[in-house]
């Protein structure tokens, strides 16, 4: 019985260091959300320059890309935050906005 419990213990060892679990992010994944950031951070700049960045929710499905942007206008604006939604489309020059749609605000 001694002999028995020793091989599975010896088995469960061998098992335990050889066995390893990793989790690794698709190859392109890193470079191309910043590549995304950039292109919403370029569309901001040139469509709303007077828009703070507040948070931007990128989601990505191979070479199609959205991103719901919430910005806020200046402090002298008594407008609340905007929310917007670009949809982006990967070609050979990079990201490019393709649609965007902004909601109506709420009337307080």
């Amino acid at each position: 019985m001694r002999s028995s419990s020793s091989h599975t213990l010896a088995l469960v060892v061998l098992l335990a260091t050889g066995c390893r679990l990793e989790s690794h992010p698709p190859a392109g994944l890193p470079p191309d959300e910043a590549a995304i950031r950039s292109a919403v951070a370029a569309w901001l700049a040139k469509t709303e320059p007077w828009a703070q960045l507040v948070r931007a929710d990128i989601r990505q499905d191979r070479d199609v890309a959205t991103a719901w942007v919430i910005t806020s206008p200046p402090v002298n604006e008594g407008q609340g935050e905007r929310v917007t939604l670009l949809v982006l489309q990967r070609d050979a020059a990079g990201w490019t906005v393709e649609y965007h749609r902004s909601p109506s605000r709420p009337r307080s």
